[in-house]
């Protein structure tokens, strides 16, 4: 066979390969674009999935739910509708089997959370810490605070046992629109 007719088979199984992966990446980009699309749009499924992980709780009214679970977390968080600026709640339940001590797991948790609802550039420290009861146990809640642009930011984070694993329940948003009946009323609803 001549040098170039090789070459010309060569490239041609080249091309081919190319195409073939091209399609595959293409499937396999839109499948995951749709499951982001799901996890924005908070899919039903997706919310359900999350509350049958971590625990049965209700939603507040006039709060928009998003849920998705990654690697060895489940996570579900609660906007208000329409004011990015109200408070918002989050719960990150961490199922992943490991050595690791329950204060370790809390510590990941918390690094987690905070990487997750962290605003940049808000220095918080902590206000107050207190007992309440989550689920029926009796948990140790952190109130940090610390200023953002024109606004004081508040954090609320306790962690309970969850369905399958250690869960981080954050609630933060500005002290101006801080609602501690929302806050009571969800903790209520956690099952």
């Amino acid at each position: 066979m001549k040098e170039s007719k090789k070459l010309m088979i060569g490239f041609g199984i080249v091309g081919v390969l190319c195409l073939c992966a091209a399609g595959i990446a293409y499937f396999a980009f839109r499948q995951v674009g749709e499951r982001v699309s799901n996890f924005i749009e908070g899919d039903p499924t997706s919310i359900a999935k999350s509350q049958d992980e971590i625990a049965k709780f209700d939603i507040p009214p006039g709060y928009r739910p998003m849920a998705m679970s990654f690697l060895n977390y489940s996570m579900v968080s609660l906007f208000p509708e329409g004011d990015s600026s109200g408070m918002t709640i989050m719960m990150i339940q961490y199922t992943g089997m490991t050595a690791a001590s329950q204060e370790q797991m809390e510590e990941q948790l918390r690094q987690t959370a905070e990487q997750q609802s962290g605003q940049p550039g808000v220095s918080m420290r902590v206000v107050d810490t207190y007992e309440e009861v989550i689920r029926g146990e009796t948990v140790t809640v952190t109130v940090s605070e610390g200023s953002y642009e024109s606004f004081v930011m508040r954090q609320w984070m306790a962690i309970f046992k969850g369905n399958k694993g250690p869960t981080i329940l954050m609630i933060q948003g500005p002290t101006s629109q801080w609602d501690d009946q929302l806050v009571e009323d969800f903790i209520r609803s956690i099952e």
